[in-house]
């Protein structure tokens, strides 16, 4: 855990289910992250335009309106935020189709239902580089 008032780093959650956003967020404050919530893909790039974030987690099954795949096409479209690293949550459990489709556009997924966890693991994980 972080040092009281230290911040580890901006996280921008963005998924349809609210609960998960307000419950994941609760988790990464208490580690000490910066976290902001975007309950769909227009908010969260939208959001991630705005104030570019350290690392994005994204949905990729959102609706209405643009998928998990489609927000992430527009963020690593814009000088701002292509380069920050994305791991995307789903539902799926198609492993080998999930990795063949990440290849080279994501950091990673998280399978769901979610543990705070293993969200906190994976963003550590893919923002020290390992």
């Amino acid at each position: 855990m972080a040092v009281s008032g230290e911040k580890r780093g901006k996280v921008l959650l963005v998924d349809d289910d609210v609960y998960l956003v307000r419950s994941a967020s609760i988790y990464l404050e208490k580690a000490g992250y910066d976290v902001s919530g975007a309950f769909s893909g227009e908010e969260g790039l939208k959001m991630a335009l705005d104030d570019p974030p350290d690392i994005i987690v994204l949905d990729i099954d959102m609706s209405p309106g643009m998928s998990g795949p489609e927000t992430m096409r527009k963020i690593r479209a814009d000088e701002r935020t292509a380069g920050v690293p994305i791991v995307f949550l789903t539902a799926k459990v198609d492993l080998d189709a999930m990795e063949a489709a990440l290849d080279d556009v994501a950091q990673g997924y998280l399978l769901k239902p979610l543990s705070g966890g293993d969200l906190l693991d994976k963003i550590e994980e893919v923002l020290s580089g390992r």
